[in-house]
């Protein structure tokens, strides 16, 4: 042995016995021997905090630890409080100056051994409660994995429970961080996983005893809680947009109005609403002015006409969605509000989403009491912030930061169906990146883990599980490594059978970022299987992976944990085994025509293609939808029946709306791939009930085909036949392939909320790749 070899060695010993020596005993045999002390006045978070140290202790070990409000007689304690407020805490925080120094104005934590019992303390209360949370993280196995109250936690049995690591400062990066998710066992789950906001703010009993984060008015408000049509539009429909001519209630559009912002009448109505809130809430800081979740603004002379700067230079609409101009507008109006707040709220702050037409920054100054919502909806999830597809977002992004500081990165990360999706790696990447811009404040949106009206979020835990929990780690600091985050997530939950479920995620995460096109919020989780898993043939080691882990892991809850993510895998692979994803086009020997049913003439030899799955979920579409294609030398040719429980209330507007209108109400939707001369594209056409259209190449609105449509109503529905000359989709002549690509999507709305949305086979708008192709026969 060398002597390098030999002090080593010596050094591992010493480590070993020291930390043996150090270890906070808790309990012996099942049997308590220490106590935990807290004020007898904590606040509601710290006594909390006690409660839960108390709980998992005795789940762990079965003993009971006393909480009490003075030391007893107990081998040790652990002591939590608040630096400055905790009489228990007595003078031991004096004793460590630089930590009491770095936990100001954060919820951060520190732990010190003092004459062998452990103080944790905290500047605020919410920090005492995520140093329990993560002090039983680092001396047990414990895991919060998921929400799922029934086989969500996972711990081992140990009824010799001892503390080793009770020495430690830290300090999370972002001050707030949380999941805009729902159902109290979901907000539990992130409050254990050290999150300090979630999506209940008024009403919520807990959160308190949680240490949330507050504010006041919820998600799209302008119309939904302030600027009410109830109260509102009888006397005052001016306050309300303008469109073609006449004033619109937000009642008649499925995601309400916004308001016409150049109305100084409605500016003083909505201070003075807002001034009622803030009287009747004044516990709350910060109140949200959020736009509707819609493009429908105002298109009155006032809000259409050019805006003079500060600099004297104008501003019009000519760069249209995406520009400056609505957005300048939009803060102009709101400055207004915030001065308000400035001169008679001093204190209180306005938050307010970039998003839609904010999401590009105004060409304006921004009251310093407004802080920003910035939402990047279509960023693409499989590149980071700085990739070349996120191009749009990474510039505005930095061109907020000349503007402002007072930005949150709010995200959509959480919004997946049952698929894996492991955006994990880009968001740390991306927090880690904002974070070193200045932003320290960050949420996104999260399914819950329960059945939900847009998807089954239990579904989506199943297999996202472990995805969701490394991003909640990422929360308190994105400089972690993801992967080493995955480890221990699997270690803990998966035990002997972690490599294993190691190995299903990676081949699946693995085509996932081979396979073309980009992901984002709204992916359809059934074309990810497709693409990911059914084209590249992985079902058999993805299963084997997952048989041979069924088969060494011990702990119950890890086996339901493994039960769960193997039947939703099935489940999701069951209906795509007799899927063809593709479809045929026959040769027409006549000119077609719109014939109810297209069953006869040349259309009674056409492939009925009639595979629609609803998005997002992927179950079959219970609106039945039948769609057959025909060709000739030249057009294709598309005859389309749509069954409808309901004919007298289908939904669009008045026929002969401009021709690049987004089409309202129930609508159909065509994609084809084809060329733009000697590049490949794609082609939209969409159309609604009574044939109002929109075209686009790619995404350019401006390109208009000669495509025609005709639609008729019916006694069980309607019918459409769409006639697209080669020409339009640059296929004409010696071009033309032996195949196209396509997706077609059926939307039913019939002016309610209540909208559905039916995709044929799978894919995703505007990505060709997950086109399924069409056989010219």
């Amino acid at each position: 042995m060398t002597q390098r070899t030999l002090a080593a060695v010596c050094c591992i010993a010493l480590c070993a016995l020291s930390s043996a020596q150090s270890q906070l005993r808790l309990a012996q045999g099942g049997k308590p021997v220490a106590e935990i002390v807290v004020d007898a006045d904590a606040h509601p978070a710290v006594a909390f905090a006690a409660e839960e140290l108390h709980l998992w202790v005795k789940e762990i070990s079965g003993a009971t630890l006393p909480i009490l409000h003075a030391s007893g007689a107990a081998e040790h304690r652990i002591v939590l409080g608040v630096v400055g407020r905790s009489a228990a805490l007595g003078a031991v925080p004096d004793r460590f100056p630089d930590d009491v120094a770095k936990l100001q104005e954060n919820d951060g934590y520190a732990v010190r051994t003092v004459d062998g019992d452990a103080y944790l303390f905290a500047s605020i209360p919410k920090g005492v409660l995520n140093g329990v949370y993560r002090l039983l993280f680092k001396n047990t196995d414990l895991i919060w994995a998921r929400p799922n109250p029934d086989f969500g936690t996972i711990y081992s049995q140990d009824p010799d429970l001892s503390f080793a690591q009770t020495d430690c400062l830290d300090v999370p990066v972002y001050v707030l961080r949380g999941w805009q998710t729902r159902g109290e066992a979901s907000e539990l789950w992130q409050v254990r996983n050290g999150t300090n906001w979630t999506a209940r703010m008024q009403g919520n009993p807990n959160y308190l005893k949680h240490g949330i984060i507050m504010e006041y008015g919820g998600g799209h408000n302008l119309t939904g809680l302030y600027i009410t049509e109830k109260k509102y539009f009888d006397e005052h429909p001016d306050f309300f947009p303008m469109k073609g001519g006449e004033r619109v209630r937000p009642s008649t559009r499925k995601y309400r109005t916004q308001l016409c912002f150049t109305n100084p009448a409605m500016t003083d109505a909505f201070i003075a609403e807002l001034d009622q809130r803030i009287r009747e809430n004044p516990q709350f800081t910060t109140y949200r002015v959020m736009i509707e979740d819609t493009w429908e603004l105002c298109d009155c002379p006032e809000c259409t006409k050019p805006i003079r700067l500060p600099d004297g230079t104008t501003l019009d609409d000519s760069e249209g969605r995406g520009g400056p101009f609505r957005s300048t507008q939009f803060f102009l109006w709101l400055n207004k509000l915030a001065e308000h707040l400035l001169e008679h709220h001093p204190g209180k702050r306005i938050l307010t989403f970039g998003y839609f037409f904010t999401a590009a920054p105004p060409k304006v100054e921004i009251a310093p009491n407004i802080s920003i919502s910035f939402c990047p909806i279509t960023k693409n999830s499989k590149e980071p912030l700085t990739g070349p597809s996120n191009k749009v977002w990474h510039q505005r992004f930095l061109d907020w930061m000349q503007i402002t500081d007072q930005l949150t990165w709010r995200e959509y990360f959480g919004l997946v169906g049952a698929f894996p999706r492991p955006t994990d790696v880009i968001a740390l990447s991306d927090l880690a990146l904002v974070n070193e811009h200045g932003i320290n404040r960050t949420y996104s949106e999260l399914y819950g883990d329960t059945p939900g009206r847009r998807v089954d979020g239990s579904k989506s835990w199943d297999v996202n599980s472990m995805y969701s929990w490394v991003m909640t780690q990422g929360l308190w600091d994105p400089h972690q490594d993801v992967y080493e985050l995955r480890n221990e997530f699997l270690r803990r939950v998966y035990g002997e059978g972690a490599d294993d479920v190691r190995e299903f995620y990676a081949l699946i995460e693995d085509a996932w970022f081979k396979t073309p096109g980009a992901s984002r919020w709204n992916d359809s989780a059934s074309a990810n299987w497709v693409k990911c898993v059914v084209k590249r043939q992985l079902q058999k080691p993805c299963r084997a992976a997952l048989e041979r882990a069924a088969a060494k892991v011990v702990h119950p809850n890890g086996r339901k944990m493994l039960a769960a993510l193997r039947n939703t895998f099935e489940e999701q692979l069951a209906p795509l085994a007799t899927m063809t994803f593709r479809g045929s086009a026959t040769k027409a020997a006549t000119k077609p025509s719109l014939t109810p049913g297209f069953q006869t003439g040349p259309w009674a030899k056409a492939e009925p293609l009639a595979q629609f799955f609803s998005w997002p979920g992927g179950k079959p579409f219970e609106e039945k939808t039948v769609v057959r294609v025909l060709y000739d030398d030249d057009a294709l040719y598309f005859g389309a029946t749509y069954s409808d429980k309901d004919v007298a209330t289908l939904h669009s507007l008045p026929a002969g709306q401009p021709r690049d209108k987004w089409p309202a109400g129930d609508k159909f939707e065509i994609f084809l791939t084809g060329r733009d001369g000697d590049k490949a594209c794609y082609y939209q056409f969409a159309y609604d009930v009574n044939g109002n259209c929109f075209d686009a190449r790619g995404r350019d609105a401006s390109w208009n085909g000669a495509w025609k449509v005709v639609t008729q109503t019916t006694e069980s529905g309607w019918d459409s036949m769409v006639t697209v000359p080669w020409s339009d989709v640059g296929l004409d002549g010696s071009a033309r392939p032996a195949s196209v690509d396509g997706l077609f999507l059926r939307y039913w709305n019939h002016g309610g909320s209540g909208s559905k949305l039916g995709m044929w086979f799978s894919g995703t708008v505007h990505e060709p790749a997950t086109f399924c192709p069409i056989e010219l026969k």
